[in-house]
């Protein structure tokens, strides 16, 4: 298992705030639209985007949604996605604020891993970048 992490940053934000903008599909959509990622949609439990290249990705939510700190949002890839990860945002208490980080646990081989490890570093840190200058 392989784990890709964004930067850890800090946020202008209580926990609970930024928790709320992000469990809601158009929050975290909207960070997604920062980065490499076109056709953002969701329904109910589930959203789907594409990265730079046209690779589709397809998400279901796997948390309940009503943690506001710690793992405040785990979602995991369901078929057609053809790279299986979960992704997780993390966020904790600090100073006035809060530090946000997301990552996730993919199952890639060594072929693999070179090829999705810098795109998806690259997509958690825009989102990262995204979340620090809306808080």
């Amino acid at each position: 298992m392989t784990r890709i992490e964004s930067p850890l940053v800090a946020l202008n934000a209580e926990c609970a705030t930024v928790a709320r903008d992000i469990q809601q599909w158009e929050g975290f959509g909207s960070l997604l639209a920062e980065g490499p990622v076109t056709d953002f949609q969701w329904e109910g439990e589930t959203c789907s985007f594409k990265v730079t290249g046209g690779v589709g990705i397809h998400l279901e939510r796997t948390s309940d949604g009503s943690a506001t700190e710690g793992t405040v949002l785990t979602l995991a890839t369901k078929a057609p996605t053809p790279v299986k990860f979960t992704l997780d945002v993390v966020l904790t208490p600090h100073g006035d604020g809060c530090t946000f980080k997301v990552g996730c646990d993919a199952e890639l081989n060594p072929f693999t891993k070179m090829m999705v490890e810098p795109a998806l570093n690259g997509l958690f840190g825009q989102m990262a970048e995204a979340l620090q200058s809306r808080f």
